[in-house]
């Protein structure tokens, strides 16, 4: 015997995990259209660099990843969620690891631990944000050292269209 109701806090569980892969895929892409997607119109962001609506959060983090960060990587670690029909709130462990542009000397990587305190809104069946706060537990920066010789002739990844996930999904790596 299945619960109707189990069944759909499961799908939504599943589908806000989906949710927070898809926003550190706008980041690290750099991709503004993706992240205003996953906002809710109504949205608010509060993240240190930026705090405002979802959307004008998509269009400024892009701003500021682009120029400042040769690359971002952003990986969800655990993730607390609970449904309560169609809103939600949780709470999702991220690390994240950035090159700034530009350096003098040794390049330096800077890594980034936190977390990401969300409430969720689903509307005509889809999960967006309705709130994203990020909460910044600590950070490391280290030399980048070298390396990247050993990984001469691999797939590198980059921001906007020119990544090699836009040639597995098509035009649209959402």
């Amino acid at each position: 015997m299945t619960d109707p109701a189990l069944i759909d806090v499961l799908v939504a569980k599943q589908q806000i995990a989906d949710l927070t892969a898809a926003y550190c895929r706008g980041v690290d892409r750099a991709d503004a259209a993706l992240l205003g997607s996953l906002f809710h119109p109504d949205s608010h962001v509060e993240s240190g660099p930026f705090n405002g609506s979802g959307q004008d959060f998509a269009r400024e983090i892009c701003a500021i990843v682009r120029p400042v960060f040769t690359q971002t990587s952003h990986a969800n670690a655990h993730q607390w969620v609970e449904v309560d029909g169609d809103s939600a709130k949780g709470e999702t462990y991220v690390t994240a690891l950035a090159t700034p542009r530009g350096q003098e000397g040794d390049p330096v990587h800077m890594l980034t631990g936190g977390r990401y305190l969300d409430r969720f809104v689903r509307t005509n069946g889809t999960w967006q944000f309705i709130e994203r706060r990020f909460v910044c537990d600590w950070v490391v920066r280290q030399p980048a050292g070298g390396g990247d010789d050993l990984y001469a002739g691999f797939l590198r990844g980059a921001q906007g269209p020119s990544d090699p996930v836009h040639s597995l999904w098509g035009n649209s790596a959402s």
